[in-house]
C-alpha cells in the first residue's frame, strides 16, 4: 500500500508544471527565451557592462550637458542564451521624442527599437510610433504599434521594462 502511494505521489510532486500546461491550454504565447534564473555574479557583471554603455552613449551625442535628454536604463542577464539585454529609455522635451532600444551589452547587437516624436497639431495619443520594430534571432523581424505593445514585447522577450 505504502509502495502505490508513493509510486503515484511522486511523479505528481516532481512532474507537475502547473505554469506551462496552463499557458498551453489557455493558448497565451511562450516566451521566445525560456526564462531560468542568473547568478548573482551574472547579474552583477551584466549591471556594470550595462552602466558602463549607458554612461558611454549618454555623453557621446551631446556637446553640451543641457542638451542632454532624461535617460534611464535596466538590464537583465539571460543565462539561457548568454545575453545581457540593457533597455535605455530617453525623453527629449523640445523638440518631444521618446526612444527606447534594446541591445546587448557586450556584443552590441540591437533586438528592438521604439521612436516617437511628437507634433503641435496632434494629442500624442493620435501619433503612432516612427518606429517599433523587434529584431530577434531567427525569427521574422516584428512591428509593434504602440508604446505598451512595446514594453509588453520588451518584457516577454528579453526581461526588460523602463
Amino acid at each position: 500500500m505504502a509502495f502505490a502511494c508513493v509510486c503515484f505521489a511522486v511523479p505528481l510532486v516532481f512532474g507537475c508544471d502547473t505554469h506551462s500546461r496552463s499557458a498551453k491550454h489557455t493558448g497565451e504565447a511562450q516566451p521566445l527565451f525560456t526564462p531560468q534564473a542568473a547568478t548573482l555574479a551574472q547579474q552583477k557583471m551584466c549591471d556594470e557592462q550595462a552602466a558602463k554603455k549607458f554612461h558611454e552613449e549618454r555623453y557621446s551625442d551631446f556637446e553640451k550637458k543641457d542638451e542632454l535628454p532624461l535617460t534611464s536604463y535596466t538590464s537583465h542577464y539571460d543565462p539561457a542564451v548568454n545575453v545581457c539585454y540593457v533597455r535605455v529609455h530617453s525623453v527629449h522635451i523640445t523638440p518631444p521624442i521618446v526612444s527606447d532600444r534594446v541591445y546587448d551589452a557586450f556584443g552590441g547587437r540591437v533586438y528592438a527599437n521604439f521612436v516617437w516624436i511628437g507634433t503641435r497639431d496632434k494629442k500624442f495619443w493620435e501619433v503612432p510610433p516612427t518606429e517599433c520594430d523587434f529584431n530577434i534571432p531567427g525569427k521574422p523581424e516584428e512591428k509593434c504599434a504602440t508604446d505598451t505593445q512595446f514594453d509588453d514585447l520588451t518584457e516577454k522577450y528579453f526581461g526588460v521594462t523602463k
